[in-house]
């Protein structure tokens, strides 16, 4: 129970002072997100059928001079423990180029990239938690060229294709990743991605194990249009086309996975009181995971739709969230059921 204590000093504190930091070095930087969410699982023999639990996310950010920062993150879960999340250091090279070395979350897919700090929603869209998008997105070790050249944003990535918190595999496994990110106007960004993952042939047995390359696209708009003072709506929309990831084999097609995700959300500010802001929020997902087809048999139909809805309540201050909402899952295969999750959650920023 150590952790969770820790976690609302820090938020206290934080909402106190908005944030830590310490001499002209600002080595002792810290930021980090907390929760506390009962979930209310919905599927038939759900065991358990409801659940408590609390985490956080920390990041120490320090800065050792105007060229030099980096992030160091960790991840508490009352359920997975504890997991390293950003590891990496930036060298600023002027205002508008950048490089950095270590972990670091993959410039590929905007459900994930956004910052589950200002996320309105309890848990991230469905396809991030896919394998099929971890072989793509996600976090992993290597380098990042970023350019800022405004509008535009470009990012450049070579890194182990192994994920986060894996060990290297010497090269047989690599990832380039690229994203360009445009602002047409100060409320609009749009954006596309591109991943390229796969194997060289390599020996094995009596026959090579054959090579080969997936390609990943992701392309996206999120828009935050503000209509008066007190009133935006927020809205956006995001396809991935998610390659076969593996070899092809004579006589079987691999098909690649896909997803669509819309979201519209609409923040109401009052300004002052007790809840300082309700922002509903709905997100809108469809999923077609990799499959693969023998020679003159029919495409699997095992297609999915997933639907999120949460009432955000902005308590005390933007930093302190209460969340109401839940999850719909519908499956087009006729052997799954379909359910649907419910949730309360306490988030805090700090």
């Amino acid at each position: 129970m150590r952790v969770p204590a820790v976690v609302l000093l820090a938020a206290s504190l934080a909402s106190a002072s908005g944030g830590f930091a310490a001499g002209g070095a600002e080595l002792l930087r810290i930021r980090g997100t907390a929760f506390f969410r009962w979930d209310f699982h919905g599927a038939d023999n759900a065991d358990p059928g409801d659940n408590m639990g609390f985490g956080a996310d920390m990041d120490w950010l320090p800065r050792l001079n105007g060229s030099v920062d980096g992030q160091f993150g960790l991840k508490f879960c009352s359920v997975g423990g504890v997991e390293l999340g950003d590891l990496f250091l930036n060298l600023h090279l002027g205002d508008n180029l950048t490089l950095r070395g270590g972990q670091f979350v993959m410039p590929f897919g905007y459900a994930y990239t956004l910052s589950s700090a200002a996320m309105p929603f309890a848990r991230r869209a469905a396809v991030t938690a896919a394998p099929e998008f971890s072989a793509y997105g996600g976090r992993d070790v290597g380098a990042c060229v970023a350019a800022h050249l405004a509008p535009v944003t470009l990012d450049l990535v070579l890194s182990n294709g192994t994920g986060g918190n894996a060990v290297a595999d010497n090269g047989i496994n690599k990832r380039f990743t690229a994203r360009l990110i445009g602002k047409p106007a100060e409320w609009l960004d749009l954006g596309a991605s591109a991943a390229v993952i796969g194997q060289p042939e390599a020996a094995g047995g009596e026959e090579p194990v054959a090579g080969w390359n997936g390609l990943g696209l992701d392309v996206f708009a999120a828009a935050e249009y503000p209509l008066d003072g007190k009133t935006s709506l927020l809205f956006s929309g995001e396809y991935m086309s998610l390659g076969y990831a593996g070899p092809q084999v004579e006589g079987i097609r691999g098909n690649s996975a896909g997803a669509l995700i819309l979201t519209a959300a609409a923040a109401f500010e009052t300004g002052a009181g007790t809840v300082r802001s309700v922002r509903p929020a709905v997100r809108f997902e469809t999923f077609s995971p990799m499959s693969y087809t023998i020679e003159g048999g029919e495409d699997p139909k095992d297609d999915g739709t997933t639907v999120d809805f949460c009432l955000n309540l902005n308590v005390f201050s933007p930093d302190n969230t209460l969340q109401l909402g839940g999850r719909n899952r519908c499956f087009e295969n006729e052997n799954e059921d379909g359910y649907t999750d419910f949730y309360v959650g306490w988030r805090m920023n700090f």
